[in-house]
């Protein structure tokens, strides 16, 4: 009996040096290295252009549904300086009226 238990953990040893070869030294599974890709060369947008300003007078409307501070820009644009601690509806009127002096 001692042979054959010996036959046997002979056996099961092989299985298992078979099992670890196969795991770690497996040709299937060999990675080449390959060099990385060269990265495209980024290109800058070109420079966003300015519409040209409108030289129609905008609506009420459209004036009204800009901020306090971009009727004051429009206003600049137009050479006039809007004072911002009045209402926002004189502020409308005063900005329609710098493109009517335009």
């Amino acid at each position: 009996m001692g042979n054959e238990s010996m036959i046997g953990v002979v056996v099961i040893g092989l299985i298992v040096a078979f099992v670890v070869y196969k795991s770690f030294f497996s040709k299937d599974e060999v990675v080449e290295s390959k060099p990385a890709p060269a990265p495209k060369p980024v290109t800058a947008p070109a420079p966003a252009k300015k519409a040209p300003a409108k030289s129609t007078v905008p609506s009420t409307a459209e004036l009204n549904k800009k901020t306090k501070a971009d009727l004051e820009l429009l206003a600049r644009d137009n050479g006039v300086e809007l004072d911002l601690r009045k209402k926002k509806a004189t502020l409308v009127k005063e900005a329609r009226a710098s493109f009517q002096q335009k």
